[in-house]
């Protein structure tokens, strides 16, 4: 049987041979708590370079509508991974939802209009 300090010692060799700029820069964003409102859940989703806000039932998960709420231009000269901004934080205020970036960037998303614009964090 091989011993669990063989094993581990062949992963860390592999890791060592594999070029830095494979190794990702940054960890996973964390999940952000969707709010849920008069039967309506609102979610954040994106990639990093584009996010957005989803609406779905909250009942069933489809989605009703979903709002483009920031685009993040990528530096084609830099680690594409350490410049990814995901949203961080929704919070319900009235019928606006707020939402906050990784970035300290913020929005509010007017819910009946669905429309967004930037806002001063508060």
């Amino acid at each position: 049987m091989v011993h669990r300090s063989a094993i581990g010692a062949a992963v860390m060799l592999i890791l060592l041979l594999l070029p830095p700029d494979s190794w990702p820069k940054r960890l996973a964003p964390k999940p952000v708590p969707p709010v849920v409102s008069n039967g309506v859940k609102y979610e954040a989703a994106g990639n990093g370079r584009d996010e957005y806000v989803v609406a779905s039932h909250a009942n069933n998960g489809q989605e009703m509508w979903r709002v483009h709420v920031s685009h993040n231009r990528i530096k084609p000269w830099l680690e594409t991974d350490v410049q990814e901004i995901y949203i961080n934080k929704l919070e319900l205020r009235g019928d606006l939802l707020w939402v906050e970036d990784e970035g300290s960037r913020c929005y509010q998303v007017d819910l009946k209009a669905k429309k967004v614009r930037k806002a001063q964090c508060q």
